[in-house]
Order: structure tokens, then C-alpha cells, then sequence
């Protein structure tokens, strides 16, 4: 299976300052296409990775694992970082969770995380740890947002491997216990009306982490697929004025 044109890796050159934007659990870079060259219009150099595995088909995701995907969101980081003497991260859904990793290893100035997973309403996510020693995928549902037009630039899995969730909800885990080392200014970003993560992770990352610099920001008619759906302009904007 070929990636779509829309799921590939993208690099916009524009300003001294760079931001690397980073896609969640099955997700690509066409989940944050729209804000990455919304920041490039205003100023910044912006670059998406794709994460390993990411953007083929579920059997290229089932042998790949987290240390892939933070492997593959760190070299983009030192890439950028090469170039550019300042270097922001932007992560959505688990890419929120990566970026919050990259910053405890890295002295990041400014990070922002958008509908983050802490905790998740899947009641099957907390059991995999299990479940991949019995099942090898689990079904995976449709965008939950109507007014969402993703089909036309995403892929969509009907299932994922277990192994995969298995080892973000671990990841998640240990990223929580160890919020309180990130002391970059954070912008925290959470739709009220997900239903795939938890608005109450946004108050776990907000509420624990050092941050003395630190914003977090509800969209009110938001679902988990806010950086494409109908108030991805106040994210837009929140994310500008937060790193200028």
C-alpha cells in the first residue's frame, strides 16, 4: 500500500524559528498539515515527521513499536535542531505524549500538546497489556466528528495491533509519573466533546507538570479530531500567540 500524497512528511523553510509537529497512534502528518502551514504563513519553519510504521497499513504498524515512534519524532528534532537555533514541538493525540518525552531529554523553550491521551474512554486500552498475548488487532472505529472531511486526505484503519496500543497506554503511564520534570512553557489544548481521550487528561498534564509559563485552552464544540475539524482556527491562533 503506497502513502497518499496528504500522509507524507512535510518541511516547510520558512523563519529562524522552527516547529516540529508531531501526529498520533495511527494517525500521519495530515492531521496537523492544516496548522503546519498556518504557522508557516506567519513566520516559522515547519516540519512533520512521520512516524515509523505510520501511513502504509496495519501490518507495517504491528512491527513497529513506542520506541519507533519516539525514535522517529527525536530525529526530526536533532534534524531541526542542526538548523535552527530555536526549535518548538507540537504534539497531537499520542504525539502529545511524544512531545512530552522529547522535553524531559531535551531543553525545550516551548511545547504544546493538543488532546493528549491520559487517560481514554476505550475500556479495552487498560487491558492490552493482556489481550496482545491473545489477540494480534482490535477494532478501530470512524472519525466521531460529522463535520470532519478526513477520508479525503487520511488513511483509516478498521483495526489496530494490540501491541501498539499496548505499548502507548505503557508509555502513557510513565510519562505521567514523570510530568513534574518538563519545566518548558506548555499550551495545553482539549476538546470538551472527545470521545477517544479523557478531557480530564488535559488538567493531569496541566496540574502536574513544573511549567512556570503554562496556558491551558478548552474548544468547546471540539472532538478528538480537532486539528482538522470546525474550531481548528482558534487553534490556530492560540498556538501562534503562545510562541511569539
Amino acid at each position: 500500500m503506497k502513502m497518499n500524497k496528504n500522509t507524507k512528511p512535510f518541511y516547510f523553510k520558512g523563519g529562524e524559528k522552527a516547529c516540529l509537529l508531531v501526529h498520533g497512534f495511527t494517525g500521519t502528518p495530515a492531521h496537523v498539515l492544516p496548522l503546519g502551514k498556518f504557522l508557516y504563513e506567519n513566520g516559522f519553519t515547519t516540519k512533520a515527521v512521520l512516524l515509523k510504521g505510520h501511513g502504509t497499513t496495519v501490518e507495517d504498524m504491528r512491527v513497529t513499536n513506542y520506541a519507533d515512534w519516539f525514535a522517529s519524532v527525536e530525529k526530526g528534532y536533532v534534524e531541526l535542531k542542526a538548523k535552527y537555533k530555536t526549535v518548538y514541538v507540537i504534539g497531537f493525540s499520542m504525539g502529545g505524549i511524544l512531545t512530552l518525552q522529547l522535553a524531559r531529554k531535551y531543553n525545550i523553550a516551548k511545547i504544546v500538546t493538543i488532546a493528549a491521551p491520559m487517560r481514554v474512554f476505550d475500556k479495552l486500552a487498560k487491558w492490552t497489556w493482556i489481550a496482545k498475548y491473545f489477540m494480534k488487532y482490535k477494532p478501530w472505529g470512524e472519525a466521531e466528528d460529522p463535520e470532519q472531511d478526513e477520508k479525503k486526505i487520511i488513511i483509516r484503519y478498521d483495526k489496530v495491533p494490540i501491541n501498539g496500543v499496548a505499548g502507548m497506554m505503557k508509555a502513557v503511564k510513565k510519562n505521567e509519573r514523570r510530568l513534574a520534570e518538563i519545566d518548558s512553557d506548555v499550551l495545553v489544548i482539549q476538546p470538551k466533546k472527545d470521545k477517544s481521550v479523557m478531557p480530564i487528561s488535559a488538567e493531569i498534564i496541566y496540574n502536574n507538570i513544573s511549567s512556570k509559563q503554562k496556558k491551558l485552552v478548552w474548544l468547546e464544540n471540539s472532538y478528538h479530531g480537532c486539528t482538522l475539524g470546525k474550531e481548528r482556527n482558534i487553534i490556530h491562533e492560540e498556538i501562534l500567540s503562545f510562541l511569539c
